[in-house]
């Protein structure tokens, strides 16, 4: 995930494209928090909302709030699974 950390350069269309639109760049760019939720997660696995709650200490309806902005920022994908005893359960991965 080095497109994640700040020393990396940022392409020259981006940061035209922020400055054009400044109040749309929240939608893209994540926040510390997302980050870290984000680095929690391996690449080529798929996780359930407690699972990261778990290893960034975070409440588990918090962790689903930053989980849900992840994917719609286009960071992670979200698969809907059934539970064997009902219900629903959602799984997130990495985009590559």
């Amino acid at each position: 995930m080095s497109f994640l950390y700040p020393n990396a350069p940022i392409n020259e269309a981006l940061i035209t494209a922020a400055r054009n639109c400044p109040h749309q760049v929240v939608r893209v760019k994540p926040t510390k928090t997302q980050l870290k939720v984000l680095d929690a997660i391996k690449k080529g696995e798929s996780v359930t909302a407690s699972q990261i709650s778990g290893r960034c200490d975070l409440s588990p309806s918090f962790t689903s709030t930053q989980l849900k902005g992840l994917v719609e920022k286009g960071y992670l994908l979200r698969r809907r699974d059934s539970r064997s005893f009902g219900g629903v359960e959602f799984s997130y991965c990495l985009l590559s």
